[in-house]
């Protein structure tokens, strides 16, 4: 998983890890200023795409790790704050089996795992099999956030 922002003079080195990726950063700039209506858009049909979402974070006793074996996520903030919790899959216990349809597997919370605070800007670059529960309510009190998730085919 990269955490980063999209002001990051890095973010041209990301972008040579795959060629969706700048494409993603220059439209999640754009998003910033003007957020789009929630839905899908299509770049590339399921090879690349993103979503534009609005909803409210959730307290952690609601968190569930999940994974995904096909696509990369690009999770941007576009506004406000969440938490990301996140941990490697073998101190995990599956729940829901993977399902290549949905391209997702989840597991029950653990007691230990290391978390992010994601705000307007910042992103989590989140590779297949990285085990990842994210819209968790920083200190536990559920708030709106608008948030663009890119899936990328790996």
């Amino acid at each position: 998983m990269i955490i980063t922002d999209l002001n990051s003079p890095e973010l041209t080195l990301y972008a040579k890890t795959n060629d969706s990726f700048a494409q993603i950063f220059e439209i999640a700039k754009a998003a910033l200023n003007s957020i789009p209506e929630d839905g899908k858009y299509a770049l590339d049909g399921d090879k690349v795409y993103y979503s534009v979402q609005s909803y409210d974070t959730k307290p952690a006793s609601e968190a569930k790790f999940e994974t995904h074996e096909k696509y990369i996520d690009i999770q941007v903030i576009l506004d406000g704050e969440e938490i990301i919790r996140f941990d490697t899959v073998d101190k995990l216990n599956v729940t829901v089996e993977y399902d290549k349809t949905r391209d997702c597997a989840f597991y029950a919370m653990n007691d230990e795992y290391d978390t992010v605070r994601l705000r307007r800007g910042e992103l989590a670059i989140i590779f297949p099999n990285e085990a990842h529960a994210p819209c968790v309510a920083p200190n536990d009190t559920p708030a709106p956030v608008h948030k663009m998730v890119a899936k990328i085919l790996y």
